[in-house]
């Protein structure tokens, strides 16, 4: 028994030495559970296409304030690891109701979008999805703001500080909702929760890159940037020590709301938090 477990551990470290583990990160469902019309909100498709020719597929949500009433700016979602947009699109289409539109994508592999997810291929795809979101808040003259869940998160730090400076300068913030601070970091944590694979938390982890960790970024974002970060403490997915410290390394203008109660990616599920993250974005955005 002993050996077949060993074998199935260095297959492990083989197949992410050869894959970079990227895969392991993701855990998408192709197809749709449904669309949104079926539970009565108006969205548009929005269609894109990769540098390499994946055809990736989101869904834009206007606001569903009054018609006269001009929206108050676009969310950018970037949405967490498992699953696609069909069950991931109601964590935020609550603030259209609040004058905002929401524009959510899914990577690759994700839903009805081509191909299979990596960390490098979804970082793609998030700036492939950006740019749609930068032109749409462009032509629209409204803010944009960039919102990442759980992976989603990390990814977006990563995104915008990674965006060309005319690029960055159209982002008038950034959320960041129960985020990781680095790939190896969390792939570490993970590993020593099981005992088979304790002893090889070490070397398993560093089959990950940690070229587009949050950590590894946060100097290249904008220093005016307003960012918003927010973590429960009874998250039993990703601990709330990593968004403590990613709050650390990130100089002013800066927020930090932490919950003690619920569970991964949740607060933005209380209408407290809500209401409060309605204030700020009217408070941030009122000021670029």
């Amino acid at each position: 028994m002993a050996k077949i477990l060993l074998k199935l551990l260095l297959a492990l470290l083989i197949l992410g030495l050869l894959q970079g583990c990227g895969s392991l990160f993701y855990w998408p469902e192709e197809g749709l559970r449904g669309t949104p019309d079926q539970l009565g909100f108006e969205y548009q498709p929005v269609n894109l296409t990769t540098d390499k020719g994946l055809k990736l597929h989101g869904w834009h949500f206007p606001s569903r304030a009054k018609p006269e009433v001009k929206p108050r700016g676009l969310i950018y979602y970037l949405h967490g690891n498992a699953e696609n947009i069909s069950t991931h699109f109601m964590g935020m289409t609550w603030i259209t109701h609040h004058g905002w539109e929401v524009f959510i994508l899914d990577y690759r592999g994700y839903g009805i979008s081509e191909g299979r997810p990596s960390i490098a291929g979804v970082h793609h795809d998030a700036y492939i999805g950006l740019k749609w979101a930068i032109d749409r808040a462009a032509e629209q003259q409204m803010p944009l703001v960039v919102l990442g869940q759980s992976i989603g998160a990390a990814t977006a730090v990563t995104l915008v500080a990674n965006a060309s400076p005319a690029e960055q300068a159209q982002v008038q913030g950034l959320i960041i909702d129960s985020a990781f601070s680095g790939y190896r970091r969390i792939a570490r944590e993970k590993l020593s929760g099981s005992w088979l694979t304790w002893a090889f938390q070490y070397p398993l982890s560093w089959t990950f890159t940690d070229r587009y960790s949050p950590e590894k970024n946060l100097a290249k974002l904008p220093q005016d940037l307003p960012l918003l970060i927010l973590h429960s403490c009874a998250d039993d997915v990703i601990p709330c020590s990593h968004s403590q410290r990613l709050y650390q390394q990130i100089p002013e203008p800066k927020t930090y709301w932490q919950a003690e109660e619920g569970r991964h990616i949740q607060m933005l599920n209380q209408l407290k938090w809500r209401k409060k993250l309605i204030i700020w974005l009217e408070e941030e955005t009122k000021k670029t």
